[in-house]
């Protein structure tokens, strides 16, 4: 136990190691995640040994494998039954002259095909699920670094969550209806270049790059953000407020991508949907107020079990819908262009 009552983590190299992935991985309890976190503050070696294993699942996520037919082992496995006629067309053909293709023995061509089902299926799943423990690693660095922007933004303003006035606009558009873009709320770190638009784009979903150009208020367009923010139409957040200093660890203000308005639209179907729709092993990143990130595959995770989708009470959306309380997390959707 060290003086502040906590117990501390024994500086056990191989223990570290594990530590550290599964804290990348968002697999640790809280306490042990709170216990790391301190640690990431205070013992450089360990920082470093954190920073390391994030670069490697970063590295992990340029190997993209796609995924094989679904009969690929059937027609490997029909390879091997026939391999005896092949040997003999391959013979037949040398003896004429008309082939320099080697030749393979029945055995040879059973271990070669051995060998493609290993790679089918043994390998190419594990990579496929490293690339997606990459893709959640790297949601979770971009989802970090955008709870970092808005930090220093409310820093430098009072305390204020980024906001925009809104009128009487709606959020939710329509053709020929005008609407207010929460995004543009966002939007605001990328103009006073609290952080860079790179980091809005969540790797797993395949965002979509853009250049910032004179006069942009907002993104683009739906795929340059693939994360969905706090409602912050004319009235913005204060963090200092009691009620969040208290609430502030269970607070969520981000996360990926909404799926009740995913493309600009009410789906009244995804109402019952606990996770978005960006990462295909079941989860989301999500930010809090106090700027920790969680991964989760559940929408019930704000304050009190708050679903973070959705407004306390209501099913119905019109556009015209605001958080129930200080304390309500309503995401709201991307750009709806």
């Amino acid at each position: 136990m060290n003086e502040s009552g906590h117990e501390e983590i024994n500086p056990d190299p191989s223990r570290d190691e594990r530590l550290v992935i599964e804290f990348v991985l968002g697999r640790c309890d809280e306490p042990d995640a709170e216990q790391i976190r301190r640690r990431l503050e205070t013992d450089g070696g360990f920082a470093a040994l954190h920073e390391g294993v994030g670069r490697a699942f970063s590295v992990l996520g340029c190997c993209r494998v796609p995924d094989p037919p679904e009969d690929l082992s059937d027609r490997t496995m029909a390879r091997i039954k026939s391999a005896r006629r092949t040997e003999a067309l391959i013979a037949a053909a040398a003896d004429e002259g008309r082939t320099s293709l080697p030749r393979f023995s029945f055995r040879e061509l059973v271990a070669l095909a051995a060998a493609a089902v290993v790679v089918v299926v043994v390998l190419v799943p594990s990579l496929r699920r490293a690339n997606r423990l990459a893709d959640r690693s790297n949601c979770a660095a971009n989802v970090g670094a955008i709870g970092t922007a808005i930090s220093h933004f409310a820093n430098g303003n009072e305390d204020y969550l980024p906001a925009v006035p809104a009128g009487d606009e709606v959020w939710l558009g329509r053709k020929g209806r005008k609407y207010a873009g929460n995004s543009a709320a966002l939007f605001l770190l990328i103009r006073n270049a609290y952080v860079a638009p790179d980091v809005f784009q969540c790797r797993a979903a395949g965002g979509q790059p853009f250049t910032v150009t004179e006069g942009m208020t907002d993104f683009p367009s739906p795929q340059s953000i693939n994360y969905s923010y706090q409602y912050s139409l004319n009235v913005p957040l204060r963090r200092n407020l009691p009620k969040l200093l208290i609430a502030a660890r269970r607070m969520a203000i981000l996360a990926d991508a909404t799926p009740v308005f995913a493309g600009g639209k009410f789906h009244p179907d995804q109402l019952n949907n606990t996770v978005s729709k960006n990462h295909p092993d079941g989860g989301h990143n999500v930010l809090y107020l106090d700027i920790h990130v969680e991964w989760t595959n559940d929408c019930r995770v704000g304050v009190s079990g708050d679903n973070i989708w959705l407004v306390k009470g209501i099913s119905r959306y019109s556009g015209k819908e605001k958080p129930a309380s200080t304390t309500d997390t309503f995401l709201l959707p991307n750009p709806q262009r």
